[in-house]
């Protein structure tokens, strides 16, 4: 594998990144952007709701565009956060477990109702038990905290998790099904997607320029995949560096429902955009 030449290096830099609302020929070009797997994306850079979540700000949008005007894709991305679950079932297996306890060691009468039922309890859970007993006291606490808390809030739409992390969403993220064919006449190696160019060259030099401003940890999306082979999610995990963490919760949109979830550090997005850069020929590309 070769690093990226001077000449890609040109070819990436005559590309026009820009907010959909900084050029008002941009509604216009918007109307030559089709994408045949996913209609509902096209819709999006289309509509008038869009350009106005974009003026006001609510959802930054980005086209991305030859010298000579040419629509090749376009994103948009905006704030948001991910959460550490509390882990309620834990916590309420951690009181049932102690109460089952408390009634074994204190009870006599061995053949009572009470102490079997409590014994029974234990027999039938002991493996969950055994997992949470080194944090049972850690977890006791937890769900003690978050029965005061609750008498206190007014606001009965609040969520309460364990941790938050601040995030940044990439919302859409679509290519141009018409100038796919100038994309490939810009002259990079052939195995250099738009998509993945565009994302390592330009999208993630933004994410780190907010980071400057704002603290920022991950990044992620809701990857709207419907193939059978979820060709669409392998995509983003394996050019992108996304994975589908199991510890990790977003708030899903109800626009969201069918999407899957993926997420990456944005500090490991920043390394993998140097290996992308310093692997980007292979060593035929590079002959």
């Amino acid at each position: 594998m070769n690093p990226i030449n001077q000449d890609q290096k040109k070819i990436l830099d005559s590309l026009i990144v820009e907010r959909l609302r900084d050029n008002v020929d941009n509604a216009a070009l918007t109307r030559t952007f089709n994408n045949v797997k996913n209609d509902t994306l096209t819709q999006v850079i289309q509509d008038d709701v869009t350009r106005y979540k974009d003026a006001s700000g609510f959802t930054a949008y980005y086209v991305v565009k030859t010298q000579n005007g040419e629509l090749l894709l376009y994103f948009s991305l905006k704030c948001g956060e991910l959460f550490e679950d509390l882990d309620f079932d834990k916590m309420e297996l951690a009181v049932k477990t102690q109460n089952a306890l408390k009634i074994i060691i204190q009870e006599e009468d061995i053949k009572s109702a009470k102490y079997q039922e409590a014994k029974r309890f234990v027999d039938d859970n002991i493996a969950e038990i055994r997992n949470i007993l080194p944090s049972i006291n850690d977890f006791l606490q937890k769900k003690g905290e978050y029965n005061l808390e609750l008498q206190k809030e007014i606001n009965s739409k609040m969520q309460r998790v364990l941790r938050t992390y601040p995030a940044i969403e990439l919302v859409e993220f679509c290519s141009n099904d018409n100038t796919r064919a100038i994309w490939k006449q810009l002259g990079l190696p052939e195995s250099k997607k738009l998509g993945e160019c565009v994302f390592w060259y330009y999208i993630v030099p933004k994410l780190r320029q907010v980071q400057e401003l704002i603290g920022c940890q991950y990044v992620y999306l809701f990857a709207a995949d419907s193939s059978y082979d979820e060709e669409l999610i392998n995509y983003y995990k394996s050019k992108l560096k996304y994975e589908q963490p199991l510890t990790l919760g977003a708030n899903k949109p109800h626009y969201d429902f069918k999407c899957t979830f993926l997420c990456q550090e944005l500090n490991t997005l920043i390394k993998e955009r140097d290996n992308f850069l310093n692997e980007f020929n292979t060593d035929e590309d590079y002959v």
